[in-house]
């Protein structure tokens, strides 16, 4: 499409024509979204970025004055979504990160537990670090704090047949890593919830 037929679809949707500022996503959603699974990394997270762009776009298209192209505009927008997206993924997984070091440490505090507990915590605990930091944070968020894997999906920002997938894939190297440790192989993925009371 042309500039100038782009720069019409803009004054349109500027005056609140839903239709014209559908088309305007149309004409650039190939691109942005090339763009934005460049900058998050993933399908998933990159439709999620543009999806925000365009409703930050929508919301502030009045002030939108032409200095630059429209594509150019959104492009600038879908960076910044990403960034904040991408932001709040790092919180996320520190926050999950921290409560799971939280989990462990009062596991190894209680008095209660055995020499053997202790043992296999600290070896399930050296095998998880080993884990990359996805798969490490699917098997925290299953295993220690017994989520589903639609909660898994909903905190982590997935599908649910991706968390089902990578589940699937920590807890076999989580195995490798443990069979290494000297630790039985099914202290994970017992089907058992591990909930911390």
């Amino acid at each position: 499409m042309d500039t100038n037929a782009v720069k019409r679809l803009v004054e349109e949707a500027k005056t609140g024509s839903h239709e014209a500022f559908d088309e305007l996503v149309r004409i650039t959603y190939p691109n942005l979204l090339a763009r934005a699974v460049a900058l998050t990394g993933n399908l998933d997270d990159a439709r999620d970025a543009l999806q925000e762009a365009y409703l930050r776009a929508f919301r502030s298209l009045k002030n939108f004055r032409g200095d630059s192209s429209f594509s150019r505009w959104m492009s600038s927008i879908v960076t910044n979504a990403s960034s904040t997206l991408l932001a709040k993924a790092r919180r996320r997984r520190f926050e999950v990160i921290e409560g799971a070091d939280v989990l462990l440490g009062d596991t190894l505090s209680n008095s209660s537990v055995t020499d053997q507990d202790i043992a296999s915590t600290m070896e399930v605990q050296a095998a998880l670090k080993k884990l990359p930091e996805e798969l490490r944070r699917i098997v925290i968020l299953k295993e220690l704090y017994g989520m589903e894997h639609s909660e898994i999906a909903l905190v982590l920002g997935i599908t649910e047949s991706n968390a089902k997938v990578r589940l699937h894939r920590a807890r076999k190297l989580l195995r490798i890593h443990l069979i290494a440790e000297g630790e039985a192989p099914d202290v994970i993925g017992n089907g058992k919830k591990r909930r911390h009371a």
